[in-house]
């Protein structure tokens, strides 16, 4: 197993030093966090975390957790994590023509990966709406001059691999599915050229999703294996995203009512998650863990009509996000606003989705915004009662605001579309 890295090596050493057991850890950090602490997860659930980041097996620490380890310890930042950034403790695959550290990259290729950590943190909170021409800009303007004649080699193509998927991703979050469709398929296409397998791996996962997402259940399930195939032949350890792409094809199975493959799949992937990580992962792919995890999971129980484990796999999907990541959470209270509703709670359901509207303000998502919407035609059936009829006013008035966010018209957003 590889060693954890330094930082991870320095918190376990401050905590020993205070003598601190993890489980006295996990309860500094969540009387650290205040009043948001219940963002966080339960102390389980943190334990185990804590567990997985000393010993490596985790290798990025989100921006607030390495705040909330700073406050709990009294430790500088800068002393505490100043070799924590992504994209310069991550190595790629050793299967990739582009193996070794991103130190000894092309400056072009570091500042690649600090653009590519940018984008994906501002995505987080603000969504896809308002950084997908950015993204395409830097494509354009930085990255495809250098694809052909450059000195970058194969880095260049799994550079453009990597954010072209990210493109794809923003204009899924955007409502343009078929330029979703498009760029995922011109950054696998680039990720073969590059070498590097993990990442091809990962875009196979995100070509999974969109095709759920379009109701092409068989497709999602095909694109999925393709992707564990592919993972089979590396020889490095990948079990964050061998989970995630269990979890689409476990997901594809419950939209066409097989229970059976998709518990035995989600069960596969729970254990696949806790294995340890025994090589860094391409710096290139995306992040998966137990929120996001947890979130398909009750996507897929509610399919299944399981509304006790869908309530509480999004409970735990809404309490494994912080408040930065405000897409993510929010998809998780609008899949937990589906399952009170479906268990007739529609009170319950309307405080969630009031959380939502105000939470998501200033978020440019389409994703968020349709599925507000759809939760608003289900709650048409309880319009007599007082606290439905206020939500719809406070929803009718947040879809107004948002129209402005979208440009309607193009044929990923036409006839299909909901007016809103």
């Amino acid at each position: 197993m590889a060693d954890p890295p330094r930082w991870a090596m320095r918190i376990r050493a401050e905590r020993k030093a205070r003598l601190w057991d993890v489980h006295a850890m996990a309860r500094r950090l969540r009387d650290t966090a205040g009043d948001d602490r219940r963002d966080l997860p339960d102390h389980e659930a943190l334990v185990r975390s804590i567990r997985r980041w000393e010993s490596g097996r985790i290798s990025v620490l989100s921006e607030r957790y390495r705040l909330l380890f700073c406050r709990a310890m009294g430790v500088d930042e800068d002393a505490l994590f100043a070799d924590a950034d992504p994209g310069h403790s991550q190595h790629v695959s050793s299967d990739s023509r582009v193996s070794g550290d991103p130190t000894g990259y092309p400056p072009t290729a570091r500042h690649d990966l600090s653009a590519m950590t940018a984008f994906r943190g501002a995505d987080r909170r603000v969504g896809g709406g308002h950084l997908y021409a950015a993204v395409v800009g830097y494509l354009e303007r930085d990255v495809a001059p250098r694809l052909f004649g450059g000195a970058d080699g194969p880095t260049a193509f799994v550079a453009a691999a990597a954010l072209t998927e990210m493109a794809g991703w923003m204009a899924h979050d955007d409502g343009r599915d078929d330029a979703a469709g498009q760029h995922f398929s011109r950054a696998l296409d680039l990720a073969g050229v590059g070498g590097d397998r993990q990442l091809e791996a990962h875009i196979l996962g995100s070509m999974s999703h969109l095709a759920q997402h379009r109701g092409r259940a068989a497709d999602a399930v095909r694109l999925a294996r393709r992707g564990t195939e592919m993972l089979t032949g590396t020889r490095t350890s990948a079990p964050a995203m061998e989970a995630r792409l269990l979890i689409m094809a476990a997901r594809s199975f419950a939209s066409l009512g097989n229970s059976t493959e998709c518990t035995g799949l989600l069960l596969r992937a729970e254990r696949t998650l806790e294995r340890e990580q025994t090589s860094d992962p391409s710096p290139w792919i995306g992040p998966f863990d137990e929120g996001s995890l947890a979130l398909d999971a009750a996507r897929s129980m509610l399919a299944l009509g399981q509304l006790g484990e869908a309530r509480r796999q999004s409970h735990r999907a809404v309490a494994l996000r912080s408040g930065d990541q405000t897409r993510s959470r929010a998809l998780g209270q609008l899949v937990l606003a589906k399952v009170l509703l479906a268990e007739d709670r529609p009170e319950e359901a309307c405080r969630v989705a009031m959380s939502v509207i105000d939470d998501t303000r200033s978020l440019s998502s389409f994703v968020v915004t349709r599925q507000l919407a759809d939760l608003g035609g289900l709650l048409e059936a309880y319009r007599g009662e007082e606290i439905i009829a206020e939500f719809q006013m406070a929803l009718d008035e947040a879809l107004a605001e948002r129209r402005w966010l979208y440009q309607w018209g193009g044929s990923d957003r036409g006839p299909g579309s909901p007016a809103l």
